[in-house]
């Protein structure tokens, strides 16, 4: 239980930002929400994450994880306390800064918790936790809704109460048993690529996840012509699920080019589900979720890669908390506009918006990729006759 508590913490932690998503088309009918509010929506949870993440993301030692992980479980049941009683719009935006609060706070205490007691195969927990509680928040919000009473109010009510009683288990629990080091690999090399290229690949994967979780579900009920919210959240659960599984599958560098690769899978699945708005098709959409999916969890994992490379490995926290920060403060203004296209003009438009950016991303992307190598190779001659004499 001890060893379990833990990651059960952050599948709820994770979960609660993610519950709107399932039960935005609700909302969108509901408050009669155009889509620029919507992407606030979505936006204000990513501009109060950054900040915490960058501030307090990264604990200093294992006696300061215990207020991080009480705070944020308290900012977590008080996101859910403000979306039981909204309303209106703005007790929601206020539920998403707190659960931007929550995650930033806990994210780092808790994967210092995990990895004290499950070893190295605490990253494969962390991994599946983030994934588990993202997809589950999701669907599971939307299936509730869908076939509950009290849409709005129960199933924020039950998740505060397990949040609650997870978070004191954690909390009352802060003996020192470390796990016993088994064997570990060696990490996958990865050959130098300039940082520039791993923020970019970060923030296409981010701005592509904006794209999918806050507008995907409405652009879905537009087209589909259905109010069912189960169905409306699985494209979005399938996105989250193989982001996660094509970083399970696709072992690091195996494909060519990787940050430039990846950020054309995404293209490829936005492509896709733009292709929707001409020929509306719940498969078809699917197969956008899972596709853009792939290249996400690919674009991102290879740029958080090329960053930590370039970095002392005491300073790997600090430079994976900026890489996140500088991805998802791109993806909450990405999200606003294409809010923004949506509601002056169609979401067609928004997605189309969003694929265009996403390839001037990927254009840039292999632009100095480029440079970098012909500037590798213009050295490697000066240092064979420095070597030589």
């Amino acid at each position: 239980m001890r060893t379990a508590a833990p990651g059960a913490l952050l599948v709820l932690i994770m979960a609660q930002p993610n519950m709107a998503t399932g039960m935005m088309p609700y909302y969108r009918h509901a408050w009669t929400l155009a889509p620029l509010l919507i992407t606030a929506i979505f936006a204000a949870y990513l501009f109060a994450l950054t900040p915490t993440l960058s501030l307090l993301g990264t604990p200093p030692s294992r006696r300061s994880w215990w207020w991080r992980i009480g705070a944020g479980s308290g900012f977590g049941v008080a996101a859910d306390a403000a979306m039981a009683v909204a309303h209106s719009p703005w007790p929601v935006v206020v539920a998403r800064v707190c659960a931007g609060v929550s995650v930033g706070l806990v994210t780092g205490s808790l994967a210092g918790l995990i990895l004290e007691r499950k070893g190295e195969g605490g990253r494969t927990a962390m991994a599946v936790a983030t994934v588990l509680g993202s997809a589950l928040g999701t669907i599971a919000a939307a299936v509730v809704a869908q076939y509950l009473p009290a849409p709005g109010v129960t199933v924020y009510l039950a998740h505060a109460a397990l949040l609650a009683v997870v978070a004191v288990a954690v909390l009352g629990d802060r003996a020192v048993r470390p796990a016993s080091q088994g064997r570990t690999g060696a990490p996958a090399p990865t050959a130098f690529e300039p940082p520039i290229v791993g923020y970019l690949s970060g923030i296409a994967a981010w701005v592509s996840a904006g794209l999918v979780v806050a507008l995907l579900p409405s652009y879905g009920a537009e087209l589909l012509g259905t109010t069912n919210l189960a169905i409306l959240a699985l494209p979005v659960t399938l996105y989250l699920v193989t982001a996660w599984l094509a970083q399970r599958a696709i072992p690091p560098n195996r494909l060519a080019a990787e940050p430039v690769s990846a950020q054309w899978i995404i293209i490829a699945g936005v492509a896709l589900g733009a292709a929707v708005s001409w020929i509306p098709n719940l498969a078809l959409l699917l197969c956008a979720g899972a596709v853009a999916g792939c290249g996400q969890g690919l674009a991102y994992r290879a740029g958080l890669r090329i960053v930590s490379a370039t970095t002392p490995p005491d300073q790997h926290a600090r430079s994976a908390s900026r890489f996140a920060g500088v991805a998802y403060a791109c993806a909450a203004v990405s999200t606003l506009a294409l809010g923004a296209i949506a509601t002056v003009a169609s979401m067609r438009d928004a997605v189309l918006a969003a694929a265009a950016v996403l390839v001037l991303a990927a254009t840039a992307t292999t632009v100095v990729r480029r440079r970098a190598t012909a500037r590798a190779a213009d050295s490697l001659p000066a240092q064979q006759i420095s070597t030589t004499a």
